[in-house]
């Protein structure tokens, strides 16, 4: 259940979706040995307003889910 922010630095609660952005963030699990496909979970992640205005999220296999800053692709293509 999403209740606080993802970003562990932050205190921010959850009281409404619209503060903020949700991530759908699918997991891959363990190979089964029967040899049927690797079971995936759906998880459900939530970055407060503050938050997300220089975060998002990301997932990889060794780290699991982690917060990082965005790029700032609007400053690179105003540049151009």
């Amino acid at each position: 259940m999403l209740s606080k922010c993802a970003n562990p630095e932050c205190t921010n609660t959850l009281h409404y979706l619209r503060f903020g952005k949700v991530f759908k963030i699918e997991t891959q699990g363990p190979v089964l040995v029967s040899g049927r496909k690797p079971v995936r979970r759906v998880e459900h992640f939530w970055l407060c307003g503050t938050c997300s205005e220089t975060q998002t999220l990301t997932y990889d296999d060794t780290f699991g889910v982690r917060v990082l800053r965005k790029t700032s692709l609007t400053r690179r293509a105003a540049a151009s």
